[in-house]
């Protein structure tokens, strides 16, 4: 989810260019598709192993969202005629705290890669994460084919709206984006080689979540045939508020803060640039947050999806959920030179906690929170405890709602549960230990083996250690995609959580099938938040907010806005 905060604007810097362009005439090497929108001309990649890629780069699959269509659900991409279309290289990536330079509101485009275009092979489609604000397909930064297309599966990857451009209040724009990205897919993969009667899904923190959200709506059913989440799920306690932050949007651009129609027509003449400027700013103290987010709108998402997933009214389709051992353990550390920021936090546990684990302002539920992570005499955070400060993230973002997704679905369909335990070379979070080695496994250095990217700095050396990481867990995914079970035979190797029992699956240098780890952790979170089933998110869009945004407003503008 957060995970891409620290090092966005370093990772940017990559050659991003835009790809929809008409050619005249393709190379006699390049390959070329027909598809009913018209044709689309390609180019070669490699793969880890050096098979040959069909790369299909920045197709749109939708209209552009620019001027009226800002803020609408998508429309389908409109054909191109007799012309070719050049999908050679990336195209922009949405809107997103970063170098703007290399961002365009029209985005709405989708990577294939495939390696044999007459086969009909499984499909993945990976929807990127980014706590809803940041993150893309690009196949250069973060959503590279080269180590799951060692294996006979068809790769998709795309860019859908983030922030206020997809989830500004009223709207599941963003959700809408990925519905028709799907669409595309049952429409168009056969004429890339893939199977549109086999896709699976496969989504990373924010885009974890967002699987499990097409888990639940009727808009996705029909559109996929498995799910893999790792390090995310829908089915938390989390608080929404949408039209908190469309309204404190309008303020701070001067436009009309309660008509919608009114605050839309005036956000849409508002560049995108100071709309994501605005918004940035309401992150001074970058710890993991998750601001914009779905909406109950009786279409796309009818209930909370903890609602429908517990109620067995959901797409029973096999899952594969993941999370690692250190989620956000590691992402309070660099607040350690923040001594007047951690005295106030734990000295004002109550009021910073809701903003920070996202639920309604309780001080009951905060002070059982401090107490049981941190201590009931705790009176400062610093090394010794911040890791425990970290563990509340990993927990009440990510640990908790992966849980209770497991628990719930394994009562309708398969479902198999892995732990990253594997502490290779690379991280994104974990300090080092002396040794020069990450102490641990943080949120999303599990991916590293799945798509290359510029998170970890470029493809593994043919002789590194972790490769086998590599091989494990891209072979687990794409027999997954293929069977619907993680591995051959899994029934004896791996079995499936289901209504008779949960065992969790600790992947190390070797495997090992247990119990579920931090039960007694989840207890807690499930003691606290034992109503989200029945409550569901509709009513605390209705509600006034009451937890006090830290370092954006006054809790008085709060109430105000709403």
């Amino acid at each position: 989810m957060a995970c891409l905060i620290n090092r966005l604007v370093v990772l940017l810097v990559v050659l991003l260019l835009p790809s929809f362009c008409l050619a005249e005439e393709p190379r006699d090497s390049d390959p070329v598709v027909s598809t009913s929108l018209g044709l689309i001309q390609g180019s070669i990649m490699s793969s880890f192993s050096n098979k040959t890629i069909f790369a299909f780069r920045g197709i749109p699959y939708a209209q552009p969202p620019v001027g009226d269509l800002r803020f609408l659900p998508p429309r389908p991409a409109l054909a191109w005629g007799t012309a070719i279309l050049k999908a050679t290289s990336d195209s922009l990536i949405c809107p997103q705290t970063g170098l703007t330079l290399f961002m365009s509101e029209d985005c709405l485009k989708l990577n294939v890669f495939t390696k044999n275009l007459a086969a009909q092979q499984p499909v993945i489609v990976y929807i990127h994460g980014g706590a809803n604000v940041m993150g893309s397909g690009h196949s250069q930064y973060e959503a590279g084919p080269q180590y799951l297309l060692e294996h006979d599966v068809v790769v998709v990857a795309f860019n859908y709206r983030l922030g206020a451009l997809g989830f500004l209040s009223g709207s599941n724009n963003a959700y809408l984006d990925q519905v028709m990205a799907l669409e595309w897919v049952q429409s168009h993969i056969s004429q890339f080689g893939g199977n549109p009667n086999k896709v699976t899904l496969l989504g990373l923190s924010a885009g974890a979540m967002a699987v499990s959200l097409h888990l639940a709506s009727p808009m996705s059913a029909g559109l996929f045939h498995g799910a893999i989440l790792m390090s995310g799920s829908a089915t938390n306690h989390f608080s929404i508020h949408n039209q908190f932050w469309t309204r404190l949007l309008a303020r701070q651009v001067a436009c009309p803060m309660y008509d919608s129609f009114d605050l839309t027509e005036c956000l849409r003449n508002v560049t995108w640039q100071r709309i994501v400027e605005v918004c940035s700013d309401w992150e001074q103290y970058k710890f993991v947050n998750m601001k914009w987010n779905y909406e109950i709108d009786g279409n796309f998402m009818p209930q909370h999806p903890s609602a429908l997933i517990g109620r067995g009214m959901f797409n029973r389709v096999p899952l594969l959920v993941s999370f690692t051992s250190n989620e956000m353990d590691y992402t309070t550390l660099g607040k350690l030179d923040n001594d007047l920021l951690l005295h106030d936090i734990i000295t004002h546990f109550n009021e910073y906690a809701p903003e920070l684990f996202l639920y309604e302002y309780d001080a009951l539920k905060s002070r059982r929170i401090k107490n049981f992570y941190l201590g009931n005499d705790t009176n400062e955070l610093n090394a010794s405890n911040i890791e425990q400060f970290g563990e509340i993230f990993s927990d009440g973002i990510i640990g908790h709602g992966a849980y209770r997704l497991v628990e719930m679905a394994r009562e309708y369909t398969e479902v198999y549960y892995t732990r990253m335990d594997y502490i290779g070379k690379r991280s994104l979070s974990a300090p080092l230990t002396p040794e020069e080695l990450p102490k641990g496994v943080g949120h999303a250095d599990d991916w590293q083996y799945v798509m290359p990217g510029l998170w970890y700095g470029s493809l593994m050396s043919e002789d590194h250690e972790d490769i086998f990481m590599m091989e494990r867990l891209t072979d687990w995914i794409s027999n997954f995609a293929t069977t619907g079970q993680p591995m051959v035979n899994s029934s004896q190797l791996w079995p499936p959580c289901n209504a008779n029992q949960m065992q969790l699956l600790y992947n190390n240098n070797d495997t090992k099938l247990g119990p579920p780890a931090f039960v007694e952790r989840y207890a807690v979170w499930d003691q606290l938040f034992p109503d989200t089933f029945s409550n569901g998110a509709a009513q605390c869009q209705l509600q006034p907010i009451s937890v006090v945004v830290v370092g954006v407003v006054l809790s008085g503008l709060l109430c105000k806005l709403m």
